[in-house]
């Protein structure tokens, strides 16, 4: 399905690319039509002239031959040109020979009436296509080979005022060709860069959903950890209280029937829980009470279940996060949690020190450790702390071992 995907978003810079290539195209169609158009206007006036007739055999020939020449290498020469322009011989090929064939046609035709001078305008024209001193040359050797050709034997005024008209002429082709070309260049500019909009829109698409796809992954992961952290927590203190309960039921059922009852009212707490996990996807332990009360509540918890629980809180926040408040519960409740659950401790120790640039928590048990290398350690729930505080630029460090019990320390920076 992604590699369909990506080929439907490739069409549009297709056709696009194929538009441009479809105007260059076009481009070096239209000034071939221009040469050959001018060529022939240059040629039919010499062909009903009954003076380039009576030229010896030899001359006509080689007129049509290098008027054929010139057509040729003007159209296939100058795109073979073109493609070579990188290259300085190229140019100096391609003009050289133009301008051989255009001085030996106005030679070989100087004594006829016509309009072969006029041959030198695709030349001056497609001068433009090197620097404008390279033009400048060019237009000036042509010039040049109209005065040696016609007006040779003129007076100077004649000659000035023939080769000012015929000067006139290139200028007015020059500037009217440079115009076209970058109006042609601007058409083929705009079309590049909507080419590389396109191009950018869709790169822009893709890392768009590549967010969508990743922030749902979090979202994915911080709905998996609350799950686990608050669902999880009321299952384990009502399992608690449920095997208490049984455990006493026949020694002492008062005390078995206020387990009981506990276990109750966790179990209606936690599906309360879930319900507001469903309609708000998070609803925060701390909105009602502080996180110290929150924290004693825990530890309160905990006692009820035959554990001694210690909890020291050194300091003040300076000032309160609420998702570091929130990140610092979680851990604890996730900690007595695994306590109830893998610990067989008897004395759990919480501290919470604030102080001047970080927040520092310590969970202590004096249980059966754990083997962090055994994968067969259930270990979501100390995954889902440390994501917590990576997300807050924190770190967090477990020291445990088989038989020594199990403590770790989450430090915070204050913000």
């Amino acid at each position: 399905m992604s590699q369909q995907t990506e080929i439907t978003r490739a069409s549009p810079e297709t056709i696009m690319a194929d538009q441009i290539h479809a105007n260059e195209r076009f481009t070096g169609v239209g000034v071939n039509v221009v040469v050959i158009a001018l060529a022939v206007v240059a040629l039919l006036p010499l062909l009903f002239s009954t003076n380039f007739w009576a030229l010896p055999i030899w001359k006509i020939v080689l007129t049509l031959l290098l008027w054929g020449l010139y057509v040729f290498n003007g159209t296939s020469g100058m795109m073979l040109h073109e493609r070579f322009l990188h290259l300085p011989l190229a140019s100096f090929l391609y003009f050289g020979l133009q301008i051989g064939i255009v001085g030996g046609l106005l030679f070989l035709t100087r004594g006829s009436s016509g309009t072969i001078w006029i041959l030198i305008l695709p030349v001056a024209a497609q001068s433009l296509s090197l620097s404008w001193p390279f033009t400048a040359v060019v237009n000036l050797i042509l010039l040049g080979l109209i005065w040696i050709a016609y007006f040779l034997d003129l007076s100077w005024q004649d000659t000035l005022i023939s080769l000012l008209s015929i000067g006139a002429s290139m200028a007015f082709t020059v500037i009217f060709t440079s115009i076209a070309v970058r109006e042609s260049s601007a058409r083929s500019e705009i079309q590049r860069l909507a080419t590389d909009l396109r191009q950018a829109n869709h790169r822009l698409a893709e890392y768009a959903a590549q967010v969508e796809e990743l922030a749902t992954m979090r979202e994915r992961n911080r709905v998996a950890r609350e799950i686990h952290d608050n669902l999880g927590h009321y299952l384990t203190v009502v399992n608690v209280q449920i095997e208490a309960a049984k455990t006493v039921m026949n020694s002492q059922p008062d005390k078995a029937q206020d387990a009981l009852d506990k276990a109750q009212n966790l179990t209606q707490e936690g599906l309360a829980a879930v319900r507001r996990s469903v309609s708000a996807l998070r609803e925060s332990p701390l909105e009602s009470q502080t996180l110290a009360e929150a924290l004693a509540a825990l530890a309160a918890e905990l006692r009820e279940a035959g554990l001694v629980a210690e909890l020291t809180i050194e300091g003040e926040p300076a000032n309160p996060d609420p998702k570091v408040e929130l990140t610092l519960y979680r851990a604890v409740q996730e900690g007595l949690t695994n306590v109830r659950k893998h610990a067989r401790a008897s004395r759990v120790d919480i501290w919470l020190r604030y102080l001047s640039d970080q927040t520092v928590l310590t969970v202590q048990d004096n249980g059966v450790g754990a083997d962090l290398t055994d994968a067969r350690h259930g270990r979501f729930g100390l995954i889902g702390i440390q994501e917590r505080v990576q997300l807050l630029d924190g770190r967090m460090e477990i020291q445990t071992a088989p038989q020594q019990g199990f403590q770790f320390t989450i430090t915070l920076p204050n913000t």
